[in-house]
């Protein structure tokens, strides 16, 4: 029997991955796998190792595990390799396979327009308003080209006159200096997207902060802050496509 684990960072912040653990049950109820969990790499419940003797208890020959993580930066290259091979030697009979991370699937932009759109209104002059995708980002600059992808993506199918991606501190442009830029190319409403699937705590005190004294330093600019990408049945669709070119790899 087959099982896809969902593995993603985890948090300190209560409920942070309360949308993965969902959409964990919903993959199952729409057939992705017989067996679909999710499960930890740090702070949160259960872990990675519990959730894969769950996998294996409920009779799993065979996990896809799939990172629930945007980009491919250390934690899929390193720690979700790492504990493949310990859970691979902890279940000599059930076969672990390691899926892509969600990188640029389409669906993924669809999201953020969607979140996007929820901020906007027939007010806003479209020649005025720039989507502001906000990333974590990786030290590693190509495992950030699925963002740049998804940019790209939104240029072609939004109505938003810049898209721009900008990151927390890892890599430039920073946040705080992307907004001072559209704003001194003229635009008044900015929409900015945390591109974050948790609400851990960048997402919750980082982001708003920075938000905030965008606010401050420009007071004639609307700079509204989206929600995340979180819980939204489109992300079933990345996660079967993930799990079946995973299972396709395999055959």
């Amino acid at each position: 029997m087959r099982a896809v684990l969902l593995v993603g960072h985890g948090s300190l912040q209560s409920a942070s991955g309360a949308a993965m653990i969902r959409l964990a049950a919903r993959a199952q109820e729409a057939g992705v796998a017989p067996i679909v969990r999710a499960g930890f790499l740090n702070y949160s419940q259960p872990t990675f190792a519990d959730v894969l003797e769950r996998c294996v208890t409920a009779g799993a020959t065979e996990v896809v595990v799939q990172p629930y993580f945007l980009i491919p930066g250390k934690f899929v290259r390193e720690d979700v390799p790492r504990l493949i091979t310990t859970g691979q030697i902890a279940h000599l009979n059930t076969t672990l396979h390691l899926a892509e991370p969600f990188g640029d699937h389409p669906s993924l932009a669809q999201l953020v327009l969607k979140r996007a759109l929820a901020h906007t209104n027939h007010y806003h002059d479209a020649t005025k308003t720039a989507l502001l995708l906000m990333a974590h980002g990786s030290p590693d600059v190509r495992a950030n080209d699925p963002i740049y992808a998804i940019a790209d993506h939104l240029k072609n199918t939004s109505h938003f006159a810049n898209i721009t991606v900008c990151y927390l501190g890892l890599n430039e442009p920073r946040i705080d200096t992307a907004i001072d830029t559209l704003v001194g190319q003229g635009f008044e409403h900015i929409i900015a997207v945390p591109y974050f699937l948790h609400v851990g705590g960048h997402v919750a005190e980082d982001l708003p902060l920075i938000i905030n004294q965008a606010h401050t330093q420009h007071p004639r600019v609307t700079i509204i802050m989206a929600e995340h990408l979180g819980y939204d049945r489109s992300l079933l669709t990345v996660i079967a496509d993930r799990a079946e070119a995973a299972i396709e790899h395999i055959v």
